[in-house]
């Protein structure tokens, strides 16, 4: 285990404050072709790809370490460095970067809350420079393996009154599903439901409302919470969420029910 204390998002007003701060590396994971048109000035792009690998059947596995360590490192990342992940408008693709980053023990990571869709709305700063630093030194040597739980772990402990499992897909999609249902006994938790709705953004709710939220739901800080949704990025979210609010035992299903449909529609 890699400590607990989890910190996730930060404005847009806040980032301001800080870009001239040489601890922070804005990493910026939307498609290159957006990051070449305009992108907070100084952020590095980053592959969003590095961080997801799946096996044969299609489903999310933990992906190579050394891989991300290397990447990262051509890309200047000191072991020193808090890490500003920025994203189109859900953070989706940041959430599993973030989680991944967790599970090689680094936790110097933060959203941009409101994604580059809020930094624009606001005139903010652009820019279509690319900066190149140096090689930087990272090391990812730790697994934290306290934040992932694998279905076989899951169907141990389907019935157990210590676990709480969260299924953060929409109503929509779990109806819509051709094997139907969820894991049996979870509560649901829709990622978007961690948001408000501006016109072009949305923000994370404070964390007294979504604690509030969690409790209507019966989400209770002393249970083993496994959240999962098709194959990872929402539920990622939700575990950075939970986290932030306090949560000791979050726990990411990151085969999600792409490989329980796969594996386990039976029960």
């Amino acid at each position: 285990m890699c400590g607990n204390s989890v910190h996730t998002f930060v404005s847009t007003e806040d980032l301001l404050s800080l870009m001239t701060n040489s601890n922070y590396k804005i990493l910026d994971l939307r498609d290159y072709s957006k990051f070449q048109k305009g992108h907070i000035t100084g952020s590095i792009h980053i592959d969003d790809s590095i961080f997801v690998e799946q096996d044969e059947d299609g489903v999310n596995v933990i992906p190579d370490c050394k891989k991300i360590a290397n990447y990262l490192k051509q890309k200047g990342i000191n072991n020193e460095d808090i890490l500003v992940l920025v994203d189109d408008v859900f953070n989706l693709n940041c959430s599993i970067a973030a989680w991944t980053l967790h599970y090689f023990c680094f936790r110097n990571v933060i959203l941009l809350d409101g994604a580059f869709s809020k930094w624009e709305r606001e005139n903010n700063e652009l820019s279509t420079e690319e900066i190149q630093l140096e090689p930087g030194d990272l090391t990812l040597n730790q697994q934290d393996d306290s934040i992932l739980i694998s279905k076989d772990e899951i169907i141990l402990n389907i019935k157990s009154e210590d676990f709480i499992f969260v299924d953060n897909r929409s109503e929509y999609a779990i109806l819509l599903d051709q094997q139907g249902g969820n894991i049996p006994g979870a509560v649901h938790f829709w990622y978007l439901d961690l948001f408000e709705e501006y016109p072009d953004y949305f923000i994370i709710k404070k964390n007294e409302d979504l604690i509030e939220e969690m409790k209507v739901r019966e989400i209770k800080k002393d249970k083993t919470i496994i959240v999962y949704c098709e194959s990872a990025p929402q539920s990622a979210l939700v575990y950075l969420a939970l986290k932030e609010m306090g949560y000791p035992d979050v726990r990411l299903y990151l085969a999600g029910y792409d490989e329980w449909r796969l594996k386990c529609g039976y029960l």
